[in-house]
């Protein structure tokens, strides 16, 4: 019996995360025809449909939905293979392949890739930025390990493991006296934590703008004198140095967001996830003083 190939699964998986076969093929890094052979040789080998297809669209089949289950479960086994194959028992040897989002990433990276150095020396870590929606995906088809996100989020098919509360601040202009508020796309995660846990209730405040990073938020808010809210981790950056922005502290005991690492609960690796954290803890509540 001819087995199938770890990458034609990961194909098949990408597919489905994906619902496309472009951006599947862009995600696997190989040529649409490529991928769309794999997955058709793929399904000659286990002589079954998974894939119902015709001119523009496609949907899975009920058993092209449980092959993929299972290939996630084989893709992840086949990684924790490989991690622990490659640290000849030792788990602080090899790689770590962590997803970190936009809101968080500029604030600790640096100081977590000092800190992993000096204390696990033999061990490669690889930070990757993004949304919590694109990380969470990638964590899923087996391409991370770890995620460090902000929550709430929806993480239930995850173990979840909070490092720390991360406030809210109001930021606003001296001479602000129109009230508007400016956030960022609703892709960050960060814009829904603060409407949520700053009692933005009033939408008319809200300007239709929505900035794409947090440089180009602060301009906005300094540049028409408005307001926004950041949590503490951006503020003790010092993201407002420069600037005529000053922040103060919300009234509001819901007024934050936590900062949580998550990963599968599938994975062969929970204790050494759980050992690892204590690093990430460390950065994060030194930044959080």
């Amino acid at each position: 019996m001819k087995l199938p190939k770890l990458q034609q699964l990961k194909y098949l998986v990408a597919l489905h995360d994906t619902g496309h076969f472009g951006q599947a093929a862009k995600k696997c890094f190989v040529s649409q025809s490529t991928l769309s052979s794999a997955i058709q040789a793929l399904e000659e080998q286990l002589d079954s449909q998974l894939v119902e297809r015709d001119h523009k669209t496609f949907v899975f089949t009920a058993l092209g939905q449980d092959v993929v289950l299972k290939a996630r479960k084989i893709i992840e086994l086949s990684s924790d293979l490989v991690a622990t194959s490659t640290s000849n028992g030792d788990e602080f040897v090899g790689e770590l392949h962590v997803g970190i989002i936009p809101t968080i990433a500029p604030f600790v990276l640096s100081e977590l890739i000092r800190h992993s150095s000096k204390t696990y020396p033999n061990l490669k870590l690889f930070l990757r930025e993004d949304t919590s929606e694109n990380s969470l995906a990638l964590l899923r088809s087996g391409q991370l390990d770890m995620v460090l996100l902000a929550t709430p989020y929806d993480t239930t098919e995850f173990v979840e493991l909070t490092l720390a509360r991360d406030p809210f601040f109001k930021v606003s202009h001296p001479d602000n006296t129109n009230g508007q508020i400016y956030l960022l796309e609703s892709e960050h995660c960060l814009s829904d934590h603060a409407i949520s846990g700053c009692h933005l209730t009033d939408n008319s405040h809200i300007h239709p703008f929505q900035a794409s990073s947090l440089n180009s938020l602060l301009a906005m808010v300094e540049g028409h004198k408005g307001e926004t809210y950041l949590p503490k981790l951006a503020i003790n950056s010092g993201v407002l140095n420069h600037s005529e922005l000053v922040s103060e502290p919300l009234r509001y005991e819901n007024a934050a967001r936590n900062l949580s690492l998550v990963w599968r609960k599938t994975s062969q690796r929970r204790e050494f996830y759980v050992a690892v954290s204590s690093m990430f803890k460390a950065v994060v509540d030194n930044k959080l003083l």
